[in-house]
């Protein structure tokens, strides 16, 4: 998890230097994080001595990758609305952080889903 939180912070710094500020691949950057995070969560699991039934594993990997999707979806959509309304104005900044903290729900809400369903 250490690796994640550097490579995030490298990234974070990697924006604050870079012109446009806006970076159109910070979506997908985004969801790959989350996708390592989760795989690697999910490999502690499978490292335990008790056998779970057959296609567990399966259905663990195709949930991780389904809130794999969510998040390049919703982050692919606040960079969008973003770039869009990106010209200026409290509106339009009030817009942005309805969208993002929209964003940022609609992922807690995936990950306590796709936490409570593994049994953990």
């Amino acid at each position: 998890m250490a690796a994640l939180a550097l490579f995030g912070g490298a990234y974070a710094v990697i924006l604050a230097i870079d012109e446009p500020p806006l970076d159109g691949r910070s979506a997908i950057v985004g969801a790959l994080m989350l996708t390592v995070g989760e795989l690697g969560y999910l490999s502690l699991g499978a490292r335990s001595a008790v056998t779970d039934e057959a296609g567990t594993l399966a259905r663990r990997i195709a949930g991780v990758m389904t809130l794999a999707l969510l998040a390049l979806a919703a982050g692919a959509t606040v960079v969008i609305v973003v770039d869009v309304f990106r010209t200026g104005g409290i509106v339009v900044e009030a817009v942005g952080v309805a969208a993002a903290a929209a964003a940022v729900g609609l992922l807690v809400l995936a990950a306590r889903g796709a936490r409570g369903g593994r049994g953990a």
